[in-house]
């Protein structure tokens, strides 16, 4: 019996790694996404639209991670009564109460222990919120710059202060289409020997397959929002 579960778990274990591949795949070939890795000295590395990283950071002493994905839609497939801003609130709003459920947030919940952090994870709270600077999310991500097209929340993770972090989302207007970009940052001194999480492949491959989700996901949400 228990070789019997062990052979079960096996096949269970590898249809699950080849389901997520393939979703991961067919992702891919929906998005437009970037990934890269290093020094931050040159001005290539610096992000598309995250602003609120201090220039200073931008020297060879300093590793990061960086990915941004992106997506655009024709205006027309979005509702029209309903302005491009509104629009983009409701999509940030929808995608941080998803992201509530997925793993990484709830690694992020098991230690949250304020009332502020344990709040933020509610979805009640996350759809009063049009993302102020200072307003807190999922227990991590803090509203740092807010824009009319743009949220940049700044990463702060407990015990792992030596990590610097930033995920932003915004919209750009392109002629008659709209497209919806996330970003997101991390960065480390390059001499501190603890790595930061996206630089263990599993985490990133998670962090990557949710954040282009959420990009496709969150657009057909709004496609679908009655006019």
């Amino acid at each position: 019996m228990i070789r019997l579960l062990a052979t079960i778990s096996a096949v269970l274990t590898g249809s699950s790694v080849v389901y997520f591949y393939v979703f991961h795949q067919r992702l891919s070939s929906r998005i437009e996404h970037t990934s890269r890795q290093g020094k931050l000295a040159s001005s290539k590395a610096k992000p598309m639209i995250i602003k609120s990283i201090p220039e200073s950071t931008f020297t060879d002493q300093h590793f990061a991670l960086h990915d941004c994905a992106s997506k655009s839609v024709p205006r027309s497939s979005l509702p029209a009564n309903i302005s491009t801003e509104l629009l983009f609130t409701k999509l940030v709003r929808r995608n941080m109460t998803i992201f509530t459920h997925f793993p990484q947030a709830l690694m992020i919940r098991l230690i949250s222990k304020t009332s502020e952090e344990k709040k933020s994870f509610k979805a009640s709270h996350i759809a009063t919120l049009d993302f102020h600077e200072g307003d807190l999310v999922c227990g991590l991500y803090r509203v740092i710059s807010r824009s009319s097209n743009k949220v940049e929340f700044e990463i702060k993770m407990k015990n792992m202060e030596f990590i610097n972090g930033r995920l932003a989302i915004g919209y750009e207007e392109k002629g008659d289409e709209v497209a919806f970009c996330t970003e997101t940052m991390m960065w480390r001194c390059v001499d501190e020997k603890q790595a930061m999480p996206l630089e263990k492949p599993v985490l990133r491959w998670m962090h990557e397959t949710a954040a282009w989700w959420l990009i496709d996901s969150g657009i057909k949400y709004l496609t679908e929002l009655e006019s």
